[in-house]
């Protein structure tokens, strides 16, 4: 969506999601059946309904429901104040064809729901990077995102996980150049888990592993935008260029500030 190429072929990127918040639906669940059936012809004819107990400030009892495609490499997550749109097959996606789709699902949900106003528009990417004999991660991400190096003179136990966060606003030129809120996230898993634990993926109880279950470093971007709950017709109109503003600025900080040439050359 930006000057960058967006997607390497052999690059680290497994999961791209776009979410919109809306005012909540207390009683969305009788509209689930129609829901459905509308999105089971739009290439979702997998259904799951996931029921869980939220914990403080969120407690009580929640509901959320599953779109799934066939394949599982994308789904839809809906709950009474939220929808978010997964793909897992991203080494042959582009980001212009995923905000279409995006915007269809959107459509399609609306037309049966009526959206009133809509409270936060976010773009996420979720990169992994296992960990190999003979290529580390820090040869892939530039050394400013390595975390620090701690005293030799201890005798540490265990493997270093490396924990490395920063948020910052970005002006945006669409919608009288509003401020987005941009997360920076990088973050590890010591056994191989290719998701991280937040990313819904079905089916639900089967985690994906890479071989050998080796240290994995994730690079999380995510970039949002939270609105005083415009009306759904003001923003809709506007959703493709605010995803391409959103996209731009995690292009930039991914390609021009995170990895390094060695990386590029290896994931053309």
């Amino acid at each position: 969506m930006g000057d960058n190429k967006i997607i390497l072929a052999n690059g680290p990127l497994v999961a791209l999601l776009i979410q919109i918040q809306f005012s909540p639906i207390l009683q969305i669940s009788k509209y689930i059946p129609s829901i459905q059936d509308e999105l089971r012809r739009k290439g979702f004819p997998l259904f799951k309904q996931v029921e869980g107990e939220g914990v403080p400030p969120f407690e009580g009892n929640y509901e959320q429901w599953m779109f799934i495609a066939n394949d599982y490499s994308k789904n839809i997550v809906l709950d009474n104040q939220k929808i978010t749109y997964q793909v897992f097959d991203c080494g042959t996606y582009s980001c212009e064809n995923y905000a279409k789709d995006f915007i269809a699902i959107i459509n399609s949900f609306n037309h049966t729901v009526d959206i009133s106003s809509i409270i936060r528009i976010g773009l996420r990417w979720v990169n992994s990077i296992p960990e190999k004999e003979n290529l580390s991660w820090k040869e892939l991400l530039k050394e400013d995102f390595h975390g620090m190096e701690f005293s030799p003179g201890i005798d540490w136990f265990g493997v270093p996980l490396v924990l490395f966060s920063v948020q910052r606003g970005v002006k945006l030129e669409v919608f009288d150049r509003i401020i987005s809120n941009f997360h920076l996230n990088i973050y590890q898993h010591p056994n191989g888990l290719k998701y991280p634990q937040d990313i819904m993926k079905f089916p639900l109880q089967e985690e994906e592993v890479y071989k050998g279950n080796p240290l994995v470093t994730f690079v999380d971007l995510d970039n949002n935008i939270l609105f005083e709950a415009v009306e759904m017709d003001d923003v809709f109109t506007k959703i493709e260029d605010l995803l391409r503003e959103l996209s731009k600025t995690i292009e930039e900080v991914f390609f021009k500030s995170l990895i390094t040439d060695k990386a590029k050359e290896l994931w053309q």
